[in-house]
């Protein structure tokens, strides 16, 4: 199994080549300050994993794991129903003066509608279009610097890993594309793993928000061993052999119920103009 500096290595190549394209041998080992010949040993790893591509003179992302995503507006009414019932449930975890966290995502964008009624808390986010709503619900925000791409409200980048390594989180809120006993929380970004996987190491409890689609599902890039996760919120939909695996590795499950009808604020009413 690849150590901890290994992943955080293979996951720096693949941010570095979403970001900037091609890239040579040297050019990549100068921008990760590590020997060529840990290099090319990472890259091996990389293309056995159909992750990258070698060029002459250097190397570049394979063209499958570059899939542009739907745009948020359509995913965000992808089972809108399992993601508000989950929103209600992981409203009654957070307390006054809590200091959250919360990942960019669909399901934690249904969660932060229900934050505008708590006392003194404040919201860490990377991601653009949450700290909107917040804001115009009157919830203090604080939010790192960073890059965008194409099709994603979230920051990433170095600057925004370095935020997240440097301050104290109550409580993180993730969603995910994918949990996995043995393959853990994982992402279909690249560039956006590196970023949860320190804000994740930030927070004393780690909410994990996925609906049942999610379950049992393993993507392209690991943020984080099914081991830190404190408590799973899904929907009654969800599979009970994954859910009683998840439980006896210690982890606690709530389950949302899909009825009665939870009211929410309108989505069309924040929509990032």
């Amino acid at each position: 199994m690849d150590s901890i500096a290994k992943i955080n290595r293979k996951r720096k190549i693949l941010d570095l080549l979403e970001a900037r394209g091609t890239l040579s041998i040297n050019e990549l080992a100068e921008l990760l300050d590590i020997s060529p010949i840990t290099l090319r040993k990472d890259l091996q790893d990389l293309e056995k994993q159909r992750l990258i591509t070698r060029i002459w003179g250097g190397v570049s992302l394979a063209t499958h794991t570059i899939t542009p995503e739907p745009p948020f507006e359509d995913r965000s009414v992808e089972n809108l129903k399992e993601k508000r019932a989950i929103a209600k449930v992981a409203l009654t975890l957070v307390k006054p003066n809590d200091v959250i966290a919360l990942g960019g995502g669909t399901t934690t964008y249904e969660f932060a509608k229900f934050l505008g009624g708590i006392p003194n808390i404040q919201v860490i986010t990377n991601s653009v279009n949450i700290a909107y709503l917040l804001l115009r619900l009157g919830v203090r925000i604080a939010m790192p610097g960073g890059f965008s791409r194409e099709g994603s409200y979230n920051l990433f980048g170095d600057r925004a890993e370095e935020f997240f390594k440097n301050i104290f989180i109550d409580k993180c809120f993730m969603g995910v594309d994918g949990i996995d006993i043995d393959g853990g929380l994982t992402t279909l970004n690249p560039s956006e793993a590196s970023i949860y996987t320190s804000m994740i190491n930030s927070a004393h409890t780690l909410i994990v928000l996925a609906d049942h689609t999610k379950l049992g599902q393993k993507k392209l890039i690991p943020m984080s061993p099914i081991d830190k996760v404190n408590i799973l919120i899904t929907d009654e939909l969800a599979p009970k052999e994954i859910l009683k695996k998840l439980e006896k590795r210690g982890i606690k499950v709530e389950i949302a119920p899909l009825e009665p009808q939870i009211e929410s604020y309108s989505h069309s009413e924040y929509k990032f103009k």
